[in-house]
């Protein structure tokens, strides 16, 4: 017999074996593409987050031109107000003739650390200490940018430039030029960014302060990173990256350093903007390897599918289909198949069709032989039926009631081999016999023996539907009949004048099975024992040996019980030595 396959720890099928050396072969031709992919990739980011720096530096060009001319100015004017600083009225003239010619400086002042104002180009004198940041700059000793929203001179809203002022190397205050945001705004509007293609190009100080923007700050929060700091962005130098929105939708940010590590500039571009393509296609442009790789391993499978792989499945098909059924295909599978795989087919037809024809041959055979089996079954129960009916004639010819019991026992005997061989060639497997069906019928020619209806015995039957081999069948029978006869013979009524004979077979999980017979008894006025008698005990004893079986009797309560308990064995082929 054909062992069935064992487990499958891994992909064991032709196509997962053509797949896994189609990838093998394709590795190195993908890692190679990959690589030489990976590394244009890169050089199209670079030249494209190139271009969005250079774009962003065109926009913002006319601010770092004001920017840088302002802390030159500053600068300049630092060290002409370290002379005239005693002078006010110098110091305030010098200032002024800077502001009239700048035309878009609406401030110029010298303002000391402790916030005091030693001369500016103000009218009227002002105080900085609700200003915060304008305090935190002056103790400062570093150029920096900010923006006021209300300035105190102006009113309006502006971008001021601190310069620290040195003298014998203390720090003593800062030059401060303020350029109104208008005006930034007015600049904005003479240049032609129309075909720039970005949302907004925002200025930044180092510590992440909007100076100024296009749109209107309310507007900021919906187009700013919505996670990031800004503070943080301006760490680096130029760089771009793609981040969401207050308002929930994606942005690409590009940051450029305008003034060295004083003003910055971010320009806002929307994701499906031509010019920033390049910066989101890196993953797909990866991933383009992968799918050529992908591509080529299925192209390869699908050819190999059809020309291999669905002939050896029909082919397998075809086999299974002869394994369950013994049906055999109609025609071949096509002239499409490889020669190989047609001569495969050729020759599994032939070896079915003779297998067919061997089969054929044994079940003759068996036929033949399961109809002499029968035929022998048949003839031994008539047999046994022939021995019953002569001794049933000497039983009603004798003379002596021990004689007729005698005689009536071995022919009770006689018909349970009888019944066992009925039941042989009445089932159409010779190998099984109903157990249930055997010892109905059993219980049966016992009661019509001895007209038990008319003695007022009840016999009471609790079988379960049992099958064993015939090895088992025959002493199981022959116990049970003398089960049966010792207890018609011994039978009493009990205290309430019940006269009963009950027979149980029930089968448990582990293959076991129970055989009970038992009978009513008087235990005051036990029947007594005939002294020629016990030949039906030692049969009993003798049949649960050969079962296999553990016997009990005795009395329990009003009744005698004789049980018996087996295993159902399996079958074991007689051994003949040549």
């Amino acid at each position: 017999m054909i062992a069935a396959p064992g487990p499958r720890p891994i992909p064991s099928g032709l196509g997962a074996r053509i797949i896994a050396f189609l990838s093998i072969a394709l590795i190195p031709i993908g890692l190679v593409a990959y690589v030489q992919t990976t590394e244009l990739d890169s050089e199209t980011r670079a030249r494209t987050q190139l271009n969005l720096t250079d774009i962003t530096e065109a926009a913002v060009e006319a601010e770092r031109a004001m920017l840088t001319r302002s802390f030159g100015a500053a600068e300049a004017l630092g060290a002409i107000t370290r002379v005239s600083i005693s002078d006010e009225a110098t110091c305030e003239a010098s200032l002024r003739e800077y502001q009239r010619l700048a035309g878009h400086v609406s401030f110029v002042g010298f303002l000391g650390i402790d916030g005091r104002v030693f001369c500016s180009t103000a009218n009227q004198p002002f105080d900085v200490s609700q200003y915060p940041g304008a305090l935190e700059a002056l103790g400062r000793p570093t150029p920096e940018v900010l923006r006021f929203d209300h300035a105190p001179v102006s009113g309006e809203p502006v971008v001021t430039v601190y310069y620290p002022v040195l003298r014998a190397g203390q720090h003593v205050g800062h030059i401060i030029i303020s350029t109104p945001v208008r005006v930034l705004r007015e600049i904005d509007t003479l240049s032609d960014d129309s075909e720039a293609g970005y949302v907004d190009a925002i200025l930044m100080n180092a510590e992440g302060e909007v100076l100024k923007s296009a749109s209107p700050f309310a507007r900021l929060p919906d187009i700013m990173p919505a996670d990031l700091d800004l503070e943080t962005l301006t760490a680096g130098e130029e760089y771009s990256f793609l981040a969401r929105s207050g308002s929930g939708q994606d942005y690409i940010y590009a940051i450029v350093n305008i003034v060295p590590d004083l003003a910055y500039a971010m320009s806002v571009w929307p994701t499906d903007s031509p010019k920033v393509n390049a910066l989101q296609a890196g993953a797909y442009t990866k991933a383009l390897p992968l799918l050529m790789w992908a591509a080529s391993v299925i192209v390869a499978y699908l050819a190999v599918n059809r020309l291999v792989i669905r002939h050896i499945r029909t082919l397998r098909y075809q086999m299974r289909s002869f394994a369950r059924d013994r049906r055999l295909p109609a025609q071949s599978s096509g002239q499409d198949m490889a020669l190989e795989l047609r001569d495969m087919e050729n020759d599994f037809l032939q070896m079915s069709d003779s297998i067919l024809q061997d089969e054929a041959q044994l079940e003759n055979a068996l036929r033949e032989k399961t109809i002499l089996l029968k035929e022998v079954h048949h003839r031994v129960k008539n047999n046994l039926q022939l021995i019953s009916s002569i001794m049933n004639m000497q039983i009603r010819q004798s003379e002596t009631q021990e004689t007729k019991r005698v005689l009536r026992r071995l022919q009770e005997r006689i018909r349970g081999l009888a019944a066992i061989h009925r039941q042989l060639y009445r089932t159409a497997d010779l190998g099984h016999v109903d157990v249930k069906e055997l010892l109905e019928e059993l219980v049966g020619q016992i009661a019509l023996i001895n007209d038990r209806d008319r003695d007022g015995i009840v016999i009471v039957k609790d079988l379960d539907p049992v099958e064993i081999y015939p090895d088992q069948a025959m002493p199981l029978s022959l116990l049970t009949a003398e089960a049966l006869a010792n207890a018609e013979k011994y039978i009493q009524a009990d205290s309430s004048g019940h006269r009963e004979i009950a027979v149980r077979l029930k089968r448990s999980e582990d293959r076991g099975v129970l055989l009970e017979v038992e009978n009513t008894s008087n235990p005051e006025k036990l029947p007594e024992v005939d002294p020629m008698g016990g030949l039906g005990l030692r049969l009993i004893q003798a049949f649960s040996t050969q079962l296999g079986g553990t016997l009990e009797h005795g009395m329990d309560g009003e009744r005698f019980r004789i049980s018996v308990r087996f295993h159902m064995s399996d079958f074991k082929p007689e051994v003949v030595d040549y």
